[in-house]
């Protein structure tokens, strides 16, 4: 606590001097003024999403990574609606989890109880906030890198509802069966179209079919 405290007091330039997370590369990814000049797809995010586990880690067997995930959604996006567009902003979609983590939406939301009881109902917006924004920034890079634009209204909804769809996919073939439900959108979503049951991919073919597609739907992606 007390060296929260002093940090605290320190100059913001001096905080934000120690700001970094070493990537799998070895890089330090600085966390205050990040560019897309800082952000390396075919390395640090695809290898880092090919570690990261979906689910809390809570699937059965082996780890269920970030990069599937992204992978086989964009394969079905793609395999839906013919549009690479949407397909290659769904690869991206959680390209942030390789900083941020997975925080799965249960702990978002029990840090916004936290927030309430320690700092007053006002407090769970600013938790929600501060993820929401967190993410943005890096979404701003993390385009800016892969050469894309922001998506459009249209897009963000159509990978929102890809995202809930996959989602709703995973639980049902991954997870052992729910002890309660996880709310009615959930329940009644469509699953994807795909050939066969998701099972969980091996580290180096997460990552490697991340940088295909990577090759095929962002073909203006920088290399580092």
């Amino acid at each position: 606590m007390n060296e929260t405290r002093d940090l605290m007091k320190m100059p913001s330039a001096l905080r934000d001097a120690d700001v970094f997370k070493q990537t799998i590369t070895g890089r330090a990814f600085p966390l205050t003024g990040f560019t897309a000049l800082d952000i390396d797809l075919h390395g640090d995010v695809a290898e880092g999403l090919a570690r990261i586990c979906r689910f809390g880690g809570a699937v059965p067997g082996n780890p269920y990574c970030v990069a599937q995930h992204c992978v086989v959604g964009a394969d079905a996006a793609m395999e839906e609606t013919r549009d690479a567009n949407i397909a290659a902003y769904f690869l991206l979609h959680d390209a942030h989890e390789y900083v941020f983590g997975d925080m799965t939406t249960p702990v978002a939301k029990w840090l916004a109880v936290i927030a309430d009881e320690l700092y007053g109902g006002s407090a769970h917006g600013m938790v929600e906030t501060l993820i929401a924004t967190a993410k943005a920034r890096l979404d701003m890079a993390i385009w800016r890198a892969a050469g894309m634009p922001p998506p459009g209204k249209t897009y963000r909804a159509a990978i929102a509802d890809f995202d809930l769809r996959m989602l709703a996919t995973e639980q049902r073939q991954l997870l052992i069966p729910a002890p309660k439900s996880w709310g009615a959108r959930i329940d009644a979503a469509k699953p994807i179209a795909m050939r066969g049951r998701l099972s969980a991919w091996p580290v180096a073919k997460a990552a490697e079919a991340y940088r295909e597609r990577l090759a095929t739907l962002c073909p203006n992606a920088r290399r580092v």
